[in-house]
This record gives structure tokens, C-alpha cells and sequence, in this order.
């Protein structure tokens, strides 16, 4: 019953990415962690975030759509990964669930806040540190949308150039943590396992969620998968 029931969670969580370009590891770590350990399912989440972005930059593109300031964001995002990786190594599975729940909910929150872009050029130590404070969150525990999404929205970007940003963010910092996760040893034969069971759906829901964005508003889908990940969240906090 739980394999089929994070089949359905793994589905869900793939449209809401094929939709916006993110949400994936948001809505499916939570409810993934009520029947599985958290180190199994966050190298789980990671190597498929690797896959479907490496999917999305092997798209062909018409101009350069990464500029050096963003440059600065994603390897520092990098860095800070390994550091984030050296987190979820050492803490204890009971405190890893308490401390997942917590910042779903305050990544839940941030997701509401108004995007509009900022009219104000900012310094390339903005563009390091958050992409510190972001790398450390993908490390620890595999999701990084909502605050790297809000950010690059304030920025102000094209919609491809936020798809491409995230996609290359999402590829350098999952390559990253996937070397610390096999280095510390949590890449075992029950991730590979699973792995091969959710990538597949991942990339044919993010295709169907894609083709779903003009006949679904985007909007209506993702408040919904807000409210599940809110309860989600709760129940990882009362565990």
C-alpha cells in the first residue's frame, strides 16, 4: 500500500513541476518520509531533481540565458551544498524529520510572498549568499524552490531565463550533494531501487504538467499543493 501510495505522491509532484518548474521534492519529501527513512528518500529526491534538470538544459536554447551574477549564485550553491550534506550525515533521523517539517512550513511561506521584481540592482554578495543559504537547504534536506524561485523572481527574469537558472542551480547543486551522499555512504541499492521506479514518472508528468499549463491555472493547482503540503508538514512536526 505505501509503494503504490507514493507512486500517486511521486505522480502529483511531477505535474506540479511540469506546471511551475518546481515543487517536486516540496510536496512528495513530506509524505515520502511517512513511510520511508528520510536519508533513503532526500538522495532519492536529489538524483531525480538531476535528472529532470539536466532533461530541461539539454533543450536547445537560441541565446545565453545564465548570466555572471547567476553564475556567482550557482556555485556558491555548490559550495555550500557539501556543507549540507555533512548536516544530514551526522543528525539523528528523529531530529532530521522535526527539522524537515519546520522548514516546509516556512518554505511553504515563502512561496506565498509577492514576486514582484525589485527595481533595484543588487551586489554580487547578495547573489553569493543566497545562493549559500539555498545549497545548504538542497544539501540537508533536497529542497530549495521556494526561496531560489522567490529570489529570481525579485531579480526580475524572462520565464526561460528563470527555467534555465533553475535548471542549471538544481544540476550543479544535485551533482554536488549526490558525491557527498555516495562519499558518507547513503547511496545504497534501496535508492538506486527507487530511483528507477520514480524517475520515469517524474519525466512523464513534468512533460504532461507542461502541456497542462494552458488548460489548468497554475495558480488554483498550486494553492492546492499548498494545502496538502501544509498538512504534510504538520504531521512530520507531530511525529
Amino acid at each position: 500500500m505505501a509503494s503504490l501510495l507514493s507512486i500517486l505522491v511521486v505522480i502529483v509532484s511531477s505535474l506540479l513541476k511540469g506546471l511551475t518548474g518546481f515543487g517536486f521534492a516540496l510536496l512528495s519529501l513530506p509524505f515520502l518520509m511517512l513511510w520511508y527513512p528520510a536519508k533513503v528518500v532526500i538522495p532519492v529526491l536529489m538524483i531525480c531533481n538531476l535528472i529532470a534538470s539536466v532533461f530541461i538544459i539539454l533543450q536547445r536554447k537560441s541565446e545565453k540565458l545564465v548570466g555572471g551574477n547567476f553564475r556567482l549564485l550557482i556555485v556558491s550553491g555548490g559550495v555550500f551544498t557539501v556543507v549540507g550534506v555533512l548536516i544530514l550525515s551526522y543528525i539523528t533521523e528523529d531530529t532530521l524529520i522535526h527539522i524537515t517539517g519546520l522548514l516546509i512550513m516556512v518554505l511553504i511561506a515563502l512561496s506565498l510572498l509577492n514576486s514582484k521584481p525589485m527595481n533595484v540592482r543588487l551586489p554580487k554578495i547578495v547573489y553569493l549568499l543566497v545562493g549559500a543559504f539555498v545549497g545548504l537547504l538542497t544539501g540537508t534536506i533536497s529542497v530549495s524552490g521556494p526561496p531560489l524561485a522567490l529570489f529570481i523572481q525579485k531579480v526580475g527574469v524572462s520565464n526561460r531565463q528563470f527555467r534555465e537558472i533553475f535548471a542549471w542551480f538544481s544540476t550543479v547543486t544535485a551533482l554536488v550533494a549526490i558525491f557527498g551522499y555516495w562519499y558518507v555512504g547513503l547511496i545504497t541499492k534501496e535508492v538506486l531501487g527507487m530511483v528507477l521506479i520514480y524517475s520515469p514518472i517524474l519525466l512523464a508528468g513534468t512533460v504532461v504538467g507542461k502541456r497542462l499549463n494552458g488548460v489548468l491555472s497554475v495558480t488554483v493547482f498550486g494553492y492546492l499543493n499548498v494545502g496538502i503540503s501544509l498538512v504534510s508538514g504538520t504531521m512530520l512536526l507531530l511525529r
